[in-house]
Formats: structure tokens, sequence, C-alpha cells
């Protein structure tokens, strides 16, 4: 596969909605980001097909370790386990007896077995009922006819993937195939959960994935952080290395800038490791040795549709799940990986990149709470995007496709 990345006097206007034809130009309805009836359909149709992402597999190392995802769009609480054979299932978190959740906690370890704290209901690492208490006075149980609903599980990358659907259209591999022959070869699964970040916002979930669907922003919102660290921002002349639409998936890619003077600390931080706001910086452009993941630019930023994003630098990466409450709300997950840490300088190297990408983050999140009453203020029947916003015009024709019954997720 060859990467094309355009050089910035080469791109004349409209350059990626030409080299994207059909993907449209015109305004966005605004009802798709207020309307409770559309939300609805959105669970229906996305959240309750897609394969989602949920947990990763170093979370649960261990045979009886568990996680437990809630997925509030679909009202669904998921209980992902370890088997002793080193295999991953995952359940419904309900107790076939009362609906009670089985966990309590997010996370926990138990011994091959899941009682439910209610009645005492027992279940094994399949699922299957081991135990029912006070069992003679249940003439329409049996052992062998109630048990927890499975759920559909798999892996990637070391990351663990679930899926609602009675019968997903498509395998895990299948679902991920246009990023995986982009990424292969990034360390992915080597590095380690190294913090996280959690939102709440009053906001539609697609709002607040389309402000990390652009880069065009940066020099407006982000003027003394993330701007500094990508080619044209202090102009205000932003132009992303590449907008690609990578099947239902996608991606979109920043360049580094042309000179680079890190703060202080930064240039501290650099000698002992790489952190997420000076590696926006790193020299690269699409440059690739052929081993590793086919570079677009310093900065290559994957859309997992629906609602996961994955940006890799070099020597890090930043994961985003975007997880819809209601039509007006929305829970952000930032997380940070990094390899694992081998002495006092790769551990101050990390957390300076935390406590730096924590502002952007904040300047976003801000942002974004002011969008969404903008859009629930009824002052606004469309909205309108431009060249360098292809990636929130594709990333809504998908969302709009698929409830529409156009596409089978």
């Amino acid at each position: 596969m060859t990467v094309h990345v355009p050089k910035i006097e080469d791109m004349k206007p409209m350059h990626w909605t030409r080299a994207n034809p059909g993907v449209g130009e015109g305004p966005i309805p605004v009802e798709r980001y207020v309307s409770d009836e559309y939300f609805q359909k959105e669970r229906e149709a996305v959240f309750e097909k897609a394969w989602l992402h949920a947990a990763r597999e170093s979370q649960i190392p261990n045979a009886g370790d568990y996680v437990v995802r809630d997925i509030p769009i679909a009202n669904a609480s998921i209980l992902i386990l370890r088997r002793k054979d080193g295999g991953i299932s995952a359940f419904h978190n309900v107790c076939p007896h009362r609906g009670n959740q089985l966990a309590w906690e997010n996370k926990g370890k138990c011994k091959g077995f899941i009682a439910c704290r209610f009645h005492g209901w027992t279940f094994n690492e399949d699922g299957k009922m081991v135990f029912v208490s006070d069992e003679q006075n249940f003439p329409s149980v049996s052992k062998e006819n109630v048990g927890l609903k499975k759920v559909h599980v798999d892996t990637w990358q070391g990351f663990i993937f679930i899926s609602l659907a009675d019968q997903p259209k498509t395998t895990l591999a299948e679902f991920m195939a246009p990023i995986t022959e982009n990424v292969d070869g990034y360390p992915l699964a080597e590095y380690e959960h190294a913090f996280q970040y959690r939102v709440e916002e009053n906001v539609n979930w697609k709002t607040a994935m389309e402000a990390q669907l652009e880069g065009w922003h940066l020099p407006y919102l982000h003027p003394n952080t993330l701007a500094v660290a990508v080619q044209g921002a202090a102009e205000k002349n932003y132009r992303h290395a590449s907008i690609e639409r990578l099947g239902i998936h996608g991606l979109l890619s920043s360049r580094a800038p042309d000179s680079f003077s890190p703060s202080p600390v930064g240039k501290i931080s650099m000698q002992f490791g790489a952190s997420t706001m000076d590696s926006f910086a790193k020299k690269r452009d699409g440059a690739s040795d052929g081993k590793g993941p086919k570079w677009r630019g310093a900065f290559d930023f994957y859309h997992l549709f629906p609602n996961t994003m994955l940006g890799l630098l070099e020597g890090t990466y930043i994961l985003f799940n975007f997880w819809p409450v209601s039509a007006n709300r929305t829970i952000w997950e930032i997380n940070g990986f990094y390899p694992p840490v081998k002495d006092a300088g790769q551990l101050f190297s990390r957390e300076y990149s935390k406590v730096s990408l924590r502002e952007p983050m904040a300047e976003d999140s801000f942002t974004h709470e002011k969008v969404g009453p903008g859009l629930r203020s009824g002052a606004l029947e469309e909205i309108h995007l431009q060249d360098e916003e292809l990636a929130l015009r594709h990333l809504g024709n998908t969302v709009d496709a698929a409830v529409r019954g156009d596409i089978q997720l």
C-alpha cells in the first residue's frame, strides 16, 4: 500500500472533497444532534450492532479477573471475564433470577464462579448455572436451561471488543481490516495504560467526537498548546497531512511544524521518553521504512467506528472513547499509553505528558458544552462544514446511512 501525503502547496480549494467524490458538500441537519428519536435510532442501528471497544486485555491478565463495561445508550452492563483456559467470556451483567447486576464493582476477581449477592444464584466462567438457592421451590428453573446471556467478544492488538448483536454481520477481524493494514507494526499491545481522564459532558456524542475529527480548530482553540506543535497553525493556515475514509472508519493526520521549541520542562522530559505534546512535533510527515505502521504525518488519528479514536505518535499513543448517555449527554474517556517504565526519568516523562495533555483536553471539553446549548437552542436548523472537516461529514454520513438502513453493521 502506497501512502500519499500531499504537499500543502499542491493542495487547492476543496482538495479533500474532490478526492472523496460523493461525500457531499451541503449543510448538516441539526436534528441529528438534538433529536431523542434520532438518538434511539442510533442505539438500534449502530450501538446494538457494531463492534465496540470495551476494555484492554491487560486489565484482566489472570484467570478470574473481570472488568465491567457499562454502555448507557444500549442500557447494558457487560461483564468481561478471563477464563482458566486463557480465553475471554463476556455476558450481560444481569442475574436471570430478578435482574440484579452480578458485579457491583468496575473490576474484580472471582475464583471461577460468579455469585449474585441478592439471592445467591451462582454461575461458572462459561455462564452456566451451577447453584440455585432453595432450588426445590423453583419449578420452572433447571441448571440446564437458565444461565447468563452471552455477548460476542473478540480481541485485536490487545484490545477487547464486544458486539451486542444477536449475530454480528462481520467478524472483528473483518470489521477492523481497514485499520489493521495501516497500524500493523505499531506496538499497541506492548504499551501499558498510564492514565485516564473521564469527563461527563452535556452534549451529543457526535459533537464531542467531531472536535477530535479535525485539526482546523487548533490555532483558534489551542494557540498555546497543541497549535505550537503542528504545521501551519501559527499562521492560521492549518492543513491536514491526510484525511481518508477507510470503509466506515477514518483517518486524519497532522504535520510537524518546520521548527519547534519545547518548554523548559518539555526539554527535560524529552531526554527520558516520548510525551504526547512534544511527539506531535516529531518530524516524519509520511516517511516509513516499510517495517511498521504506514505513517501519514507526525500524528495519525484513526477513527474506529462508531465511538473510538486511536491516536498514534512515536513512542506513545492515546485512545478516546465517547459513550452516549442521551441525545444531550456523553461520557468522554481519554487514555494514555506508554512503554513500561524502567526508571525515574521515564516516569517523570510520562507524568509530564499526562499533565501537558490535560489543558487542551479541558479546552475541548469546555467548548463541547458551549456547542451543545447552541444546537439545542432552536436557533439553527443546520450547520456547515468546510473541506478540512471532511472526517466529520464521513462520520455523520455513516451514522445516517445506518439509521436509514442503507448499511448493515
